[in-house]
């Protein structure tokens, strides 16, 4: 099977941002990927283990063939009871793409299949192979199932997505007249504003000697610390039969990124009887994390039980200098406060502790050892230092570099070469920020090196005749003006 161009969800958010409970997420090299299940009915012995695949485009490798560049991958899953094999389903996939100039970061697949699998705890493990460069990458987790057996009022998983449309055709993606394209990372934001959301009711009842009654669904949002965010007011249905399926839309682009619980309440309204589902989800809006956002201000209450990364035991060896390259590379994140404090440290244990205490405030998913955070903001400067090495300076030094780090890799980059009438310059947008912004830089003294002339950011520079710089008559001169 060919997958094309439009199932792939490019979301204006960083997947990588949040480990998911409940999600597992593969190791940063080869194909990156995460992966979710949900659980359904299927008969009074048997459930329906539906599991889903993110895979990063980014992350395979494409090659020439005929007139276009294939990824070609090859998915195997394995269902193990007490390490014995009970199932597996190996399947081969690939893209194609017209130039790989349309491959960027966020972009992802989506994959889905299913087994039909008993009551039990089962090991399930994953494996994505790149059919091109042979590397692969593996996750596991477990998976309680319990049929959905008896006669009292029941609800299955709630599956998450990024959109839910009708569709009469039968695909993998569909099902009871739904079409479905499953979000395994659970993360949502301004670029995926709304939330969508399926699941079944099992086992309402019926009295035939009343016309057919109701049932109600409730939806709720809480915060991780339990705290009610968003509520709806029930909504009353007709029952069309003993089971019923129920999908939503819900709007979450309002929420501050963090953790959160998607409860749905159903309620049987001739017996009486109620059930729960339970989800969780999470959202990361990058203005939250800037200068003047809402988290900024906020810090303190998403710190929590943080962890420094995985690879802070590297401190325990760094020197002071090491130590102080480390901490500048961080500056575009830093409060006024902490670099403060940070130089009126004089020991290298006390800058050791620092560090790690400065990630650990700033990890997303307390409880985890991965600080997702730290490690995204390491990818960018490993980017900003590949790409936008300057004349004088690292990459991550430029003006270009600091944007990367600061706001992330931009949803459209224009690129316009050095001609006979103008310098180099290039046009950065930035969709999800602030409502959307944009950065331009010029090659203003024609060494290469571009720096930022005019932006609609709050707090960089604004000058809206940027253009002059384009011309040898514009000069080299400072520009611009900062505004709030």
């Amino acid at each position: 099977m060919m997958w094309q161009v439009k199932r792939l969800a490019t979301i204006g958010v960083l997947l990588s941002i949040m480990l998911v409970l409940g999600t597992a997420f593969s190791q940063p090299t080869g194909p990156q990927f995460s992966a979710d299940y949900n659980r359904f009915s299927f008969s009074s012995d048997s459930t329906f283990f539906e599991f889903y695949v993110s895979l990063q485009r980014s992350s395979l490798t494409y090659l020439p063939v005929d007139s276009v560049f294939r990824a070609q991958f090859t998915v195997k899953a394995e269902i193990m009871a007490e390490d014995s094999l009970v199932d597996t389903k190996i399947w081969t996939s690939f893209n194609d793409v017209d130039k790989l100039e349309s491959i960027t970061v966020g972009q992802s697949m989506a994959l889905i299949n299913s087994f039909l699998l008993p009551d039990g705890i089962f090991k399930v493990r994953l494996t994505v192979i790149d059919d091109n460069s042979k590397q692969e990458n593996t996750i596991e987790f477990a998976a309680q199932l319990l049929a959905f057996d008896g006669d009292s009022l029941l609800v299955s998983d709630i599956e998450l997505a990024s959109n839910i449309t009708r569709d009469s055709l039968t695909t993998p993606y569909t099902k009871n007249g739904y079409s479905i394209l499953p979000h395994p990372t659970a993360l949502y934001g301004i670029g995926l504003p709304v939330l969508y959301a399926y699941s079944e009711i099992y086992h309402l009842k019926a009295d035939p000697s009343q016309s057919p009654s109701s049932y109600s669904v409730q939806y709720q949002i809480y915060d991780a610390d339990g705290k009610l965010q968003k509520e709806w007011a029930p909504r009353v249905r007709p029952k069309p039969g003993k089971s019923a399926v129920e999908v939503n839309a819900l709007n979450v682009v309002t929420l501050l990124s963090g953790a959160y619980s998607l409860v749905m309440n159903v309620e049987d309204q001739l017996s009486g009887e109620k059930a729960q589902s339970t989800r969780r989800f999470y959202v990361y809006r990058e203005e939250d994390y800037a200068e003047g956002g809402a988290r900024f201000e906020k810090k303190e209450e998403v710190s929590g039980a943080g962890s420094p990364g995985v690879d802070a035991g590297r401190y325990d060896t760094m020197s002071k200098d090491e130590l102080d390259t480390e901490f500048d590379f961080s500056r575009y994140i830093t409060s006024k406060e902490e670099r403060q404090t940070w130089k009126r440290i004089k020991n290298v244990e006390g800058k050791r502790e620092f560090l790690k205490k400065f990630w650990a405030d700033r990890d997303q998913t307390p409880g985890t050892p991965v600080n997702e955070y730290k490690i995204e903001y390491m990818r960018r400067l490993q980017t900003a230092n590949e790409e936008f090495k300057g004349t004088f300076k690292n990459g991550w030094q430029t003006d270009r570099g600091r944007v990367i780090m600061v706001y992330g890799f931009p949803d459209e980059r224009e690129r316009f070469p050095f001609s006979t009438d103008t310098r180099a310059y290039e046009v950065w947008h930035y969709y999800s920020v602030q409502g959307g912004v944009n950065f331009i830089f010029v090659d203003r003294r024609g060494m290469g090196d571009l720096e930022l002339v005019h932006s609609t950011a709050r707090g960089e520079i604004y000058d809206s005749e940027w253009s002059r710089f384009l011309t040898a008559s514009g000069g080299a001169s400072s520009v611009g003006t900062m505004y709030d």
